[in-house]
Parts: structure tokens; sequence; C-alpha cells
């Protein structure tokens, strides 16, 4: 099957697709795409992050903190004991 005729057959299977399907393709080509963009973290949910998406989440949080949007380490200090008490 050549090229011209191997892209129409992929375009009508996907026409009639799932989303199931569609899904899988759509992560196999972002895959391929992504090759310069590698994933390196995940967030606490398990959903992957590339090295771009982390520039941009870590860019933001220098900003906020640039503009004073962030608590001192007393204030943390007092916060963590209040996680570690107890509900009982």
């Amino acid at each position: 099957m050549g090229e011209v005729q191997l892209k129409e057959t992929v375009m009508k299977q996907l026409e009639e697709a799932d989303d199931k399907l569609i899904r899988m393709v759509y992560a196999i080509i972002a895959a391929y795409y992504d090759k310069e963009d590698p994933v390196i973290s995940y967030d606490v949910h398990g959903n992957p992050r590339t090295a771009s998406e982390l520039r941009t989440l870590l860019n933001e949080q220098v900003e906020e903190g640039r503009k004073g949007n962030y608590i001192s380490v007393d204030e943390l200090d007092q916060k963590s004991k209040q996680w570690l008490k107890r509900t009982r």
C-alpha cells in the first residue's frame, strides 16, 4: 500500500473510530512529535509533564515569588505543626 493510500485509509478509519482509539492514536502521534520535549516529571495524579510544561510552571512560580506571593519559613513551620496534629 502506498503512502497516499495508507493516509487515506487511516483518515477514513479515524473518522469512524471511537474515543478510545482516537486517544490511542493521539498518544502515539504526540509521542512521535514530542521527541525533543521529553517527559521529565509527573504531577501528583500521575499525569506526565514535559520539559517545556515544567519550565513554564517553574517560571510562573518564580514570578509569583518575586511578586511576594509566598509564605515565610516560620509560617510554614506553624502550618506544618497543624498538619501533624491528631484529628481525634
